[in-house]
């Protein structure tokens, strides 16, 4: 399902957005309130979280057009669980880091990954 497709890739780009925020500070001010609020804000995380794991269920069962049908988006699914859980760093005192990732690697990882898999879909089907 094609709204399935744009809602995910909507979450991609928030969770871009804040992991590139510490690195971008100047240039992204306007997401300054909004890391602000999910360090705060503990129904924003968990609405977050829970909208990740919505995510994952509904790549899994929904599949866009090239997909596999058997398990869906199942890259997509696995991701989208992994920023779910990534909501829960803003639930630490100190948000210490569990990957040993800096976000801004993560964020690039997650642009390539993004970019590759809903720019060009044929491709993972090789």
């Amino acid at each position: 399902m094609r709204q399935v497709w744009f809602v995910t890739l909507a979450y991609y780009i928030f969770t871009i957005l804040i992991l590139f925020l510490d690195e971008y500070r100047l240039t992204l001010g306007f997401m300054l309130r909004v890391k602000h609020y999910l360090i705060v804000k503990k129904k924003l995380r968990q609405a977050l979280m829970a909208a990740g794991l919505v995510l994952c269920l509904l790549n899994l069962l929904l599949p866009a057009y090239p997909g596999p049908v058997i398990l869906g988006d199942l890259f997509p699914s696995v991701v989208c669980f992994f920023i779910a859980l990534y909501f829960f760093r803003f639930a630490d005192s100190d948000r210490k880091t569990y990957l040993k990732l800096s976000d801004r690697t993560c964020a690039i990882m997650l642009t390539a990954f993004s970019a590759v898999h809903f720019l060009c879909p044929w491709l993972i089907l090789f």
